[in-house]
Formats: structure tokens, sequence, C-alpha cells
């Protein structure tokens, strides 16, 4: 299968130099949810320990963000791989992942001020900056059957 080749080279955008927010080491805590306990009722109960460190970096060209992440939740590995840019026809941005446990995801990504969104079809983030750029609150939340639960919550911390 040969590839596309479009006669027109894609060019950076701004969204591409908001996604500099994005670059740095970081180091995150916060809770994982998702369990068999969790519920309706009990959206957060017996929440698993998280830490992460996970660095962002351009890709060579600048057109492609990669965020390399190593998490343990609850004393195991969840490794992803991000890849963030923007479509160069819809001008929109994007986000595709894959860890460790063999999953991929790909996700619409938004931007409204300090706050970005990525929207997929089975999980979804609010990642908010701090006004400084040092500090992501996140919150993931995922979609096992009929509605929207938390999947974790956590805060990271600019470390270089």
């Amino acid at each position: 299968m040969a590839a596309s080749v479009s006669p027109i080279p894609p060019r950076r955008t701004a969204l591409h130099d908001a996604l500099e927010a994005f670059l740095g080491t970081w180091h995150a805590t916060g809770s994982s949810f998702g369990g068999r306990r969790q519920t309706r009722e009990a959206p957060r109960a017996s929440p698993s320990p998280w830490t992460s460190t996970h660095s962002a970096y351009w890709h060579t060209g600048g057109f492609f963000l990669v965020q390399d992440e190593r998490a343990s939740v609850d004393g195991g590995p969840f490794d992803t791989l991000f890849i963030l840019g923007v479509d160069p026809d819809s001008g929109g941005g994007f986000v595709r992942s894959f860890e460790n446990h063999g999953f991929q995801r790909c996700y619409a990504l938004r931007r409204e001020g300090r706050v970005w969104t990525l929207d997929g079809a089975q999980e979804r983030a609010r990642i908010e900056f701090s006004a400084d750029g040092r500090t992501q609150i996140i919150h993931w939340e995922w979609r096992p059957q009929d509605g929207w639960l938390p999947l974790c919550d956590r805060v990271a911390v600019r470390v270089d």
C-alpha cells in the first residue's frame, strides 16, 4: 500500500505552538479507578495509587509531539506512548496513544485557554494547566456501558 503524497507540505500552525505546553519532564501522583467495585453509586470506590513520570519532546521536524509516560498503578506498570499533532486537512488536533497492555486509542484534541480536552469513543480527558504552566490537573473518564465514570485523577508537576 503506497502512502498518499500531498503536493503541498504541511505548515506549522498556532495549535502546534500551543502544544509546547506539554514539553518537558513531569511527575504525577493521583488515583486510578475503574476496578470491579466501581459503580454509578460509588464511582471512586477502591482507588489505586498512581505515580508516573512522563516526558514530552518534538519529533524531528516539529510537527508531532511525542510523550512517553511510565506509570505504576497499584504496583503494576502502565506505560503509554502518545503522539500529539495537528491534522493538516481539518486543522484540528489529534492524539494517538499506544500502551503496554496492547491497546491503542485515537482522540480528538481541543484547547480552550489553559484547558485541553481529549475525546475518544470510550475514554476522554481534561487537562488543565496552571497559570505558570508548571502543573497539570488531569482527569480521565471512561465509558464502560451507558455513561461516563472516573478513570483516574492526578496532578503532574514539571520537574525540569
